[in-house]
């Protein structure tokens, strides 16, 4: 009588394994997933910009938290929904914005998600002011908001520079430039406006 019972046991138990259903995709992919990744800039509680720029990088829930705008700092870290924990730092405990563009810490600092910055790579033509054509074409190698900017037009010039959303900056020109809305043109500070090619 056992024998039959453990038989029927063991019978049931693999048809109702038959007929579980798979796990969809629904319920393995968190639908409120935040990609952290990318850039954020630090805001005091009385909203002066903090002299942070962090860089996150993520990993599933696995944060890498990095200053990359000044003195070393660094974290690991994780989110958890709207939990976010950086746990190398004094505070650690911060919630994310339901648009994930935003993380308000426990001490006050809102950090704001840098938007992903235009691709301004290749050759661009400069105008002064009166319209007439600059002598330079300028070449703009980008990797991520990093800029190598060359003359391909005549005499030798060249500089690094930065693009944070529509500001960009060659830093051994010493001038700050704005980009346009369809990232066709750069207007600089001295009033040269750089065209894409």
């Amino acid at each position: 009588m056992k024998k039959i019972m453990c038989r029927m046991l063991v019978m049931f138990f693999a048809i109702g394994l038959c007929y579980l259903p798979a796990p969809s995709a629904a319920h393995t992919l968190d639908a409120d997933f935040k990609d952290l990744s990318g850039r954020w800039i630090g805001y005091y509680q009385d909203g002066k910009k903090s002299e942070y720029v962090w860089s996150i990088r993520q990993n599933g829930s696995t944060l890498s938290i990095e200053n990359i705008g000044g003195k070393p700092a660094k974290s690991k870290g994780s989110v958890d929904g709207d939990k976010v924990v950086a746990n190398d730092f004094p505070t650690k405990n911060g919630k994310l914005a339901e648009d994930g563009m935003s993380i308000k810490w426990s001490d006050g600092v809102v950090w704001k998600k840098v938007a992903s910055a235009a691709d301004l790579s290749g050759k661009w033509t400069g105008y002064y002011e009166d319209g007439s054509k600059s002598e330079y074409v300028w070449s703009i190698k980008q990797t991520a908001g990093e800029l190598t900017i060359e003359n391909v037009g005549g005499k030798p010039a060249k500089s690094r520079g930065r693009v944070d959303g529509d500001k960009i900056s060659a830093q051994d020109f010493g001038t700050q430039g704005k980009v346009s809305a369809d990232g066709t043109q750069i207007k600089w500070t001295d009033g040269v406006v750089w065209k894409r090619q």
